[in-house]
């Protein structure tokens, strides 16, 4: 079987969203992009670190702390990033997808952005409970997203991605609210609520358990298939300060809950998580 036509779909679609955002002036005036004296773009980075403890995975009673790299390079329109880079760099505390991205249309009060990503996917060794299921594979995930600020607080967004390998990832739409309250000129603490949806194809690799026979792990648990829909959502507050022009310093807690079908799931043994994460991070040249 031949991943090229899905490819091919996907750069097709990602060339129509670029046409789109070319015609988006009546949404939003675009904002110019950091330039240099000469008018050439800026190259921005950001390199650190984050130090952050949850649970394994979604509905998990295992929990792990793991020290991950904090990274972006930013060049006009396009990034490359994990995903905290982009929020170390100063695009707003809002945790944003790793990977590849180029930004169609942006103003002080609208953006809207298309990005490629790599999707780990999940190991059987990431919890005994797991033991014995089919791992969820990796695959490479498209994704289409937007954020509109209602007033100098106050903004929504939503991203809709899609497993464009046909590897079982199906789709996935994250939608958020957040209020920023400015503490200093260099501290601002933003409260943030999401909720998360899947189709039947996300949920049922998340969240399903197949029929099986003999064997661990699989075997203990009843077979399972969940349908589409809403399937979580999350209570934050994250707080960032620049410690000065090139430094700056970030931590954040947060709540979530499994929801509808997948709570039901024999994999949720703990529906409700909690996170807390710390890191610090060097940025030039914004």
């Amino acid at each position: 079987m031949t991943y090229l036509p899905r490819i091919l779909r996907g750069f097709w679609g990602c060339t129509v969203l670029w046409g789109l955002g070319a015609g988006l002036p009546a949404l939003a005036e675009e904002a110019p992009p950091s330039v240099n004296a000469d008018g050439s773009p800026k190259l921005n980075y950001v390199l650190g670190a984050i130090v952050s403890n949850s649970p394994d995975y979604a509905g998990s009673s295992d929990r792990s702390t793991h020290l991950r790299p904090a990274w972006a390079l930013e060049y006009g329109r396009f990034r490359l990033s994990t995903s905290r880079g982009s929020t170390l760099m100063g695009h707003g505390l809002e945790q944003r997808e790793s990977g590849a991205t180029a930004v169609l249309a942006e103003s002080d009060r609208f953006n809207l952005s298309a990005s490629l990503r790599y999707d780990s996917g999940r190991k059987g060794s990431n919890s005994p409970l797991l033991d014995g299921l089919p791992e969820v594979r990796s695959t490479v995930r498209a994704r289409l997203s937007a954020g509109y600020a209602i007033t100098p607080r106050w903004s929504v967004g939503a991203g809709l991605s899609q497993d464009i390998l046909g590897r079982s990832g199906g789709a996935q739409l994250n939608t958020s609210v957040s209020y920023t309250l400015p503490v200093t000129q260099q501290t601002r603490v933003v409260f943030g609520a999401g909720a998360s949806f899947g189709d039947r194809t996300y949920l049922r690799s998340r969240f399903g358990v197949p029929a099986v026979a003999g064997g661990a792990g699989a075997a203990r648990l009843p077979a399972y298939e969940p349908g589409g829909g809403l399937y979580g959502v999350d209570l934050g507050v994250d707080v960032m300060t620049a410690l000065n022009r090139h430094w700056v310093l970030w931590g954040g807690v947060g709540v979530s809950q499994v929801q509808s079908d997948a709570r039901r799931s024999p994999l949720t043994v703990r529906p409700t998580g909690y996170s807390a994460s710390v890191g610090l991070a060097y940025r030039c040249c914004r």
